[in-house]
């Protein structure tokens, strides 16, 4: 099983998120036996946004006008969208940022959703090009946000749900972890809850 790993957390090894990513994998790992994980930390090292010059190259397949760093940028998302493709099984770690998610996933699934590529518009509405797999979405929160009144504020994984579903990947699972940074016992337990759900994948 090929496993794509996306990490979004800016906060390295104090980051809930991680963690659980990590935790996810060995579950995974046991259940499977043979894995390959292929990793992306789009918080540490995020993508590169797009721009017109690569937004057209991609559409027309001709590179010949950009330049050195256009080309850099437009063989990553390339790669990205291969990553993504090629993929058995996708685990994304997303922590809310202001009610969002960061702004290196964001420019990560920017750089996946390709029309003509990833999806394609058509007369009934846009139509996934991706194969549909498996996706585990490890959300992490400071607060409350699966219930009211603050579930309104959820434009973290509504909006992930979305433009998964856009290129095809409806076959999504939450690990959630939230109301880390209320107090202590709360962050606790959200930690506990979510290792339940964990090993019951």
């Amino acid at each position: 099983m090929k496993i794509l790993c996306i990490k979004s957390s800016i906060l390295k090894d104090f980051s809930v998120s991680n963690s659980l990513i990590h935790d996810v994998i060995n579950q995974l790992k046991e259940q499977t036996g043979s894995v390959t994980v292929v990793e992306k930390n789009v918080g540490e090292y995020p993508p590169a946004h797009l721009t017109l010059e690569v937004m057209t190259a991609l559409k027309t397949k001709d590179t010949s006008s950009l330049t050195d760093s256009q080309k850099v940028a437009y063989n990553e998302i390339l790669t990205s969208i291969e990553e993504l493709q090629t993929a058995d099984l996708i685990v994304i770690g997303a922590p809310m940022h202001n009610f969002g998610i960061s702004s290196g996933l964001k420019t990560w699934l920017d750089q996946i959703c390709q029309a003509g590529i990833t999806f394609s518009y058509t007369e009934q509405g846009p139509k996934g090009l991706v194969e549909n797999k498996p996706t585990i979405i490890v959300s992490t929160r400071g607060g409350i946000y699966s219930t009211a009144p603050y579930n309104a504020l959820d434009h973290q994984e509504t909006y992930i749900k979305a433009v998964l579903g856009l290129i095809g990947i409806t076959d999504i699972k939450y690990i959630r972890a939230e109301g880390v940074n209320i107090s202590p016992e709360m962050k606790e337990q959200a930690i506990t809850n979510a290792k339940k759900d964990i090993h019951s994948l």
